[in-house]
């Protein structure tokens, strides 16, 4: 979909370009320079440039953000096949009254990070969701990205676009702006040179099958070039000793070379090590495929193996609460910045217990506070299980790798289907939509009750209980209603997923004589009052009422015709923990909407459809169809209409078909 916006040539002092303005409030359009020629068969060059009056238009000394923007627009005339996106988020998003106020604590001592933290805001709080959308008009899908910013790479790259090359744009600091490089440089990860800093997504693997496993489901599906993904092998003393052992360590790290992305690391477990250091050299001497190095299990003063360990590989060194403090050592600091090392927050320590994230926040402040940013996160993670990390990633924009490894088993094993979810859910990155989300948990604020209601609905009454979804404050569940009941005319078999107080089950069977009703909700207040209302209205023996996630409660030999789920649209992190009020209108992760489109196809009749009660404005259209696809669903949209609750929504009625298999 093409959106509002005007164009005109221009020409400048660097060349001469095709201005295009797109249509928002005042002061807030984005605006996209493109070369008169523009190819999108070849990668383009694009710069993403967030606003700077100070830099851009005044020649501030304090940033760089004015000669960047000069020598990107010099790069892209010259390469004749480019787009400069402009972006109105002054002060990385947080507005140039804000900006001032920082400025006035950089000059009493405190850097760029520090003074956006003391003013309440994130670190940086831009987004690039007009980029995406300035880009996509354009055709432009493959780009070379002119940055310093190694987390712009990642962000323009979860929005669908592929990044092929990080393009950095050298500049030269001055006495006015050498602490803010310095910043951007410790706190905020940039690199002012060709330098390539990567970050990895890890996962454990036992056998070459696993590997091949994931490394075929990967296929296509990594978009940023600074983004490895590592499989991580078992190791001990005692395979030092064990050429079987070893044979089948080399064969895994083989197999890994024939996948692109993918770095094998050696976990080597020091727990049994009668010298830990001279096993270090033993590694090298048995393993000499072995290139990356994971110290686990050194005790806690023993710098001397962490040290060998750097000097001979490249190691990722794990620091705990009993060992964080070597972090205030500079000769510890010098080992790990001058060998590259990566440091490990882990806690857990293989047990799957997830450290809390303000501990976490309180350890990367002091390790970024030191210069040290090849930060990963360990411990806890794994499928609808990464809200804190994506959170912290969120916070200091910063690529930090992580790492799974109990979560991804069953009983003991690497399961394949749990380690896809997982490596899809941090290659998407979604972020919620904090206006609906906010907006969302305000309107059930606002409707809190703390007894039972009635509500009249078609002129029928309705219980509902205090804890459950009231249907009366939402003219969706009317509007839904009234489709779904005309829909299943002359249908037997109607399934409703979430049914809340009932009331769309309850209107289909007084509308449908004919058919039976089949009602679940993981909310047990639901299911209850779903019964009762159906008892109510003498639907007792046409609506069976059922308590379970999803499908999870009703019984395996039913067939449907139609299965309706107005699903819980709103969109949450991973893992984010909600309650069973919430459940009415989130879905964190969309892991039951994923649990849903996966298991709803057994419990169709041949010819049986779903039926998707969804909101683009407050929902992940990108995500629904993303699962969609894995599960083999086609939609197309049957209805539409857009409503006022607290802002005029727009809400969908979507019709799922399973595609049938060859």
């Amino acid at each position: 979909m093409k959106h509002p916006h005007v164009e005109t040539p221009m020409e400048t002092t660097f060349g001469r370009f095709i201005m295009r303005v797109y249509a928002d409030s005042f002061g807030k359009e984005t605006l996209v320079l493109r070369t008169n020629v523009l190819d999108p068969s070849k990668p383009v060059l694009v710069r993403i440039h967030s606003e700077c009056l100070t830099g851009d238009t005044f020649g501030s000394l304090w940033c760089d953000c004015g000669e960047q923007l000069h020598q990107a627009m010099k790069l892209i005339a010259k390469s004749g096949n480019g787009v400069l996106v402009y972006l109105r988020q002054e002060g990385r998003g947080i507005g140039l009254f804000e900006k001032t106020r920082s400025y006035e604590l950089q000059r009493q001592g405190f850097d760029t990070f520090e003074a956006n933290v003391m003013l309440g805001h994130r670190p940086d709080e831009r987004t690039y969701e007009w980029a995406k959308i300035a880009l996509a008009d354009l055709g432009v899908d493959t780009i070379q990205l002119l940055t310093n910013n190694p987390s712009k790479v990642s962000e323009v790259a979860k929005l669908g676009i592929t990044v092929i090359e990080r393009v950095p744009i050298i500049i030269n600091s001055n006495e006015y702006n050498k602490p803010y490089f310095d910043a951007k440089r410790d706190k905020f990860k940039h690199f002012f040179n060709n330098e390539v800093s990567y970050y990895f997504y890890q996962f454990h693997a036992d056998t070459v099958e696993q590997v091949q496993h994931i490394g075929e489901y990967l296929q296509n599906k990594k978009r940023d070039p600074l983004l490895k993904i590592c499989v991580g092998v078992a190791a001990n003393h005692e395979t030092l000793a064990d050429a079987a052992a070893i044979e089948k360590i080399r064969a895994i790290f083989e197999t890994c070379g024939f996948y692109e992305g993918f770095v094998p690391i050696l976990h080597f477990s020091f727990a049994t090590s009668p010298n830990p250091t001279e096993d270090v050299q033993t590694i090298h001497n048995v393993m000499p495929f072995v290139t990356y190095l994971q110290t686990n299990d050194v005790t806690p003063k023993d710098t001397k193996t962490i040290t060998a360990a750097c000097e001979t590989f490249l190691a990722d060194i794990p620091l705990w609460d009993e060992n964080f403090s070597l972090v205030h050592s500079k000769e510890f600091r010098d080992t790990i910045t001058n060998n590259k090392a990566f440091v490990l927050l882990d806690n857990s320590k293989g047990t799957g217990l997830r450290e809390s994230k303000e501990s976490l926040m309180q350890k990367i402040d002091t390790l970024l506070g030191y210069g040290m940013n090849d930060i990963a996160i360990f411990g806890g993670f794994g499928p609808d299980d990464l809200d804190t990390y994506f959170e912290l990633r969120r916070h200091y924009r910063i690529n930090f790798s992580i790492d799974a490894e109990t979560k991804l088993k069953t009983d003991g094993t690497l399961d394949i289907e749990k380690t896809k979810t997982y490596l899809q859910q941090l290659l998407r990155f979604d972020d919620p939509k904090e206006a609906g989300v906010e907006q969302s948990r305000t309107f059930l604020q606002q409707h809190k009750a703390d007894d039972w209601a009635s509500v009249a609905i078609d002129s029928r009454e309705f219980l509902v209980h205090p804890a459950v979804f009231n249907p009366g404050h939402f003219p969706s569940t009317r509007w839904f209603a009234e489709f779904v009941r005309k829909y299943v005319k002359d249908q037997k078999d109607f399934c409703e997923i979430g049914c809340g107080a009932g009331v769309i089950s309850c209107l289909v069977a007084l509308a449908n004589p004919d058919i039976h009703i089949t009602a679940t909700d993981i909310n047990p207040f639901a299911s209850e009052t779903t019964r009762q209302n159906a008892e109510r209205l003498g639907l007792s023996d046409r609506v069976d009422v059922f308590n379970g996630d999803v499908l999870d409660a009703v019984p395996q030999d039913k067939k449907f015709d139609t299965i309706f789920w107005s699903l819980p649209f709103g969109f949450l992190d991973p893992g984010a923990k909600i309650d069973l009020r919430d459940t009415q209108l989130f879905d964190p992760g969309y892991r039951a909407t994923r649990k849903f489109l996966a298991s709803a196809k057994k419990y169709l009749q041949p010819n049986g459809h779903i039926l998707i009660g969804f909101s683009e404005d407050l929902g992940h259209p990108d995500l629904l169809d993303a699962i969609a696809r894995e599960e083999g669903t086609l939609f197309e949209k049957v209805a539409e209409n857009v409503m006022q609750e607290k802002d005029a929504v727009s809400f969908e009625i979507l019709k799922g078909t399973y595609r049938t298999e060859v």
